[in-house]
């Protein structure tokens, strides 16, 4: 079984760099630096807001380590052919990712993973093979199970062009981003083990929208529902209201009214947020109540792509507005049903980093 799978990972897929991110911060992991770990696997948790492994290695003394391998979200890995009965626990795999920048932390972030009948899984799909950078392209195209969107209705997923990425995984950059004092102070106290997410609690908007998860939007004729598959929190956009409500419920996703511009584009206007979101604004910085955003959403490619401006606006922590850019692509429609996150797989890899 050993040969079979060192034969197999030297024609298999060599990680690539570019990170795969999940909803904790990333700044303790190494991307430019990677691992391959065979052994067994037992433990496979399918849950959001990722599913995780363990794998045993035996080493030369007959020691073992364990090491905690960190893959995508339920819904994302089944889109890549994963499913809950993937693996079986004490099965021989071979893992590929990158590992913490601290080598005392037995922790990966998953590129692929070969299984002892020598498939392999892949968690994105973007890859090397044979050295060669291959891509799955992402650009959704219409089918008899995938039509295009006319009305901003559709099951909505991220796409890799998303600078969002990096300003929602990791500390706001400095030259990007105007901080009041209070939130340079807030920002110098950064540690990823503060993220709200390992205790499942939401950060609301604008992490919302912009997380590595997919949504379902309906359009109805006064308003359009979101439901997002992490968050327990539908979202609604009210298309008849040419003002807030004075007695808004505060809401971390707070209140959205939407109008159309000449060109087709939906303009949404938000506010009425909790006095203080953890992590609201960005990876160590907050939000207060007086945060307001500015939505733009706009059919692309024919109706298979969404593309979003979003600006922020907080007083208390921004100096300045924060515009922000994302896209979406067009996946085939199905019952999506937010999975909640579960409280075991969300802190995880606590146990594992020191």
């Amino acid at each position: 079984m050993k040969n079979k799978l060192l034969t197999l990972i030297l024609g298999a897929l060599i990680i690539n760099t570019v990170p795969v991110m999940s909803h904790h911060g990333r700044a303790n992991f190494s991307y430019d630096d990677t691992v391959s770990i065979e052994g067994e696997l037992t433990y496979f948790r399918w849950a959001n807001p990722h599913v995780y492994m363990e794998v045993q290695k035996t080493l030369k003394n007959n020691e073992t380590e364990t090491w905690l391998i960190e893959g995508g979200t339920p819904t994302a890995l089944k889109k890549m052919g994963w499913a809950k009965n993937s693996f079986k626990l004490g099965e021989n795999v071979v893992v590929f990712g990158n590992p913490s920048k601290k080598a005392e932390n037995k922790h990966i972030i998953l590129d692929h993973i070969i299984r002892e009948d020598g498939e392999i899984f892949y968690i994105s799909s973007t890859y090397r093979t044979k050295g060669t950078v291959k891509v799955i392209p992402e650009k959704s195209t219409a089918s008899q199970d995938n039509l295009p969107s006319k009305d901003f209705s559709g099951i909505w997923t991220r796409g890799r062009k998303n600078r969002i990425t990096s300003d929602y995984f990791f500390p706001p950059e400095p030259d990007r981003w105007s901080l009041t004092d209070r939130g340079e102070q807030e920002l110098a106290s950064f540690a990823d083990r503060d993220n709200p997410g390992y205790e499942c609690i939401e950060r609301g908007l604008p992490f919302y929208t912009f997380g590595p998860y997919s949504f379902s939007w309906k359009r109805y004729e006064d308003r359009i529902d979101i439901v997002a598959e992490y968050s327990t929190l539908p979202r609604t956009i009210y298309l008849n209201q040419d003002a807030h409500p004075d007695d808004i419920e505060p809401s971390i996703v707070g209140h959205s009214i939407g109008h159309f511009d000449e060109d087709g584009s939906l303009i949404v206007d938000v506010i009425g947020f909790p006095v203080d979101v953890k992590w609201g604004i960005a990876p160590g910085v907050d939000s207060s109540n007086q945060k307001r955003i500015i939505e733009r959403y706009a059919l692309v490619n024919g109706g298979m792509g969404l593309e979003i401006t979003m600006t922020i606006e907080d007083p208390v922590y921004l100096k300045e507005p924060i515009t922000l850019n994302g896209a979406y692509r067009k996946t085939p429609d199905f019952d999506l049903k937010p999975h909640g996150c579960d409280l075991e797989a969300a802190s995880k890899d606590l146990s594992f980093e020191n």
